[in-house]
C-alpha cells in the first residue's frame, strides 16, 4: 500500500472530470498511473456523485494497492451515523473495500462538533474501512486540536502563487513540523494564474524555456515542499505537468516567486464557520 513517503509529488484531481468522453478520460487517468502518479482525491459532490461512480471502472483497471485514495465528507454532517454512511457510499459506488484517507471537506460542513466527526472517522480506521485521518480547509487551531487527539496524516488546502493563506496563518509550517503531508489544491488556479501573464512569471518561464504552469509546479514541489493536486486527463497536459519536475530554478527566481503577494487575496476576510461574513475557505481560490 502507498504511504506518504512514496507519494508522487503531483496528485490526480477529479473535480470536473470530463464524463462526456469517458473513454478518453479513463485513458488519461490510466496514463497518469503508468507515469507514476499514485495519489487521487475525489468527492461525492463532484457532478452529483457521477465522478465517484465513473471511478469504479478506473479501480477495476488498476492495482488498488498502488493508488492512495483520499475522499471527502460533504455537507452536511448532522448525525454521527452520517460519517460511516458517506464512507460506505464511496466504497459501494467505487467497488472497493477501503479508502486510504478521509477528511471533512471543510470544517463548517460538520454541524456536529468537529471533534465528534473525527472520532467517528477514527472508529472507521479501527474497522479497516479507512486507513488514515486527514484534514481539509480548517484553521490552525482546529488542525492542532484534531492532530493532538487523533493524529493527522495529511492536510489538503488551497495554496498557489496568488493565494498563500495557508502559509500566512501557519498551516504549512505546522504540517512540516508535525510530519503532516500538505497537499495543495488549485495549485494553478485552473490556469487562471498563467492567463494573467505576470511579467516576472513570463520572464522566468522564458528563461528556462518552460511554461508558466511548469514554473509554478516546480516551485511548489521543489521549493515549498508541498504536493500539488492537478486535474488533467489530456495526455499532453499530463506529460507537460510531469516535465515540470525535471529542472532547477535559480535562487533569485525562487525569491521572486516566494515574495510575490496578491493584494486582492490577502485582503479577503475568510469565513471559517459559514456565518455569512466573508468568503468560505473552500471558495477562496475561485475569487478574481
Amino acid at each position: 500500500m502507498i504511504e506518504k513517503e512514496s507519494f508522487f509529488p503531483i496528485g490526480i484531481g477529479t473535480y470536473k472530470l470530463n464524463l462526456e468522453e469517458k473513454e478518453k478520460t479513463l485513458k488519461g487517468l490510466l496514463y497518469s498511473v503508468e507515469k507514476g502518479q499514485n495519489f487521487m482525491s475525489t468527492a461525492l459532490v463532484y457532478d452529483n456523485e457521477k465522478v465517484v461512480e465513473f471511478l469504479k471502472e478506473f479501480f477495476s483497471r488498476v492495482d488498488r494497492s498502488k493508488i492512495f485514495l483520499m475522499v471527502h465528507l460533504e455537507k452536511y454532517i448532522e448525525k454521527l451515523k452520517d460519517v460511516e454512511m458517506q464512507v460506505n457510499k464511496y466504497l459501494d459506488k467505487m467497488g472497493i473495500d477501503y479508502v486510504d484517507a478521509v477528511q471533512v471537506h471543510a470544517s463548517y460542513v460538520s454541524k456536529i462538533p468537529l471533534d465528534e466527526t473525527y472520532g467517528e472517522v477514527k472508529k472507521l480506521v479501527d474497522k479497516g474501512k479507512v486507513r488514515h485521518i486527514s484534514v481539509s480547509n480548517s484553521n490552525l487551531e482546529e488542525l492542532k486540536q484534531i492532530h493532538e487527539k487523533y493524529g493527522v496524516y495529511s492536510f489538503e488546502g488551497v495554496y498557489n502563487l496568488e493565494c498563500k493563506v495557508n502559509e500566512n496563518i501557519g498551516i504549512i509550517k505546522y504540517c512540516k513540523e508535525n510530519n503532516i503531508k500538505f497537499i495543495c489544491y488549485q495549485a494553478l488556479r485552473r490556469n487562471k494564474i498563467a492567463e494573467v501573464n505576470y511579467p516576472f512569471l513570463v520572464e522566468i518561464a522564458n528563461k528556462y524555456n518552460k511554461t508558466q504552469n511548469q514554473i509554478l509546479l516546480n516551485w511548489l514541489v521543489k521549493e515549498k515542499g508541498v504536493m500539488a493536486l492537478i486535474k488533467s486527463t489530456s495526455i499532453d497536459n499530463i506529460s507537460s505537468n510531469l516535465e515540470a519536475l525535471d529542472f532547477t530554478i535559480d535562487k533569485e527566481d525562487i525569491k521572486k516567486l516566494n515574495e510575490f503577494k496578491h493584494e486582492g487575496f490577502d485582503s479577503i476576510q475568510i469565513d471559517w464557520a459559514e456565518t455569512g461574513n466573508g468568503v468560505l475557505i473552500d471558495k477562496l481560490a475561485s475569487q478574481f
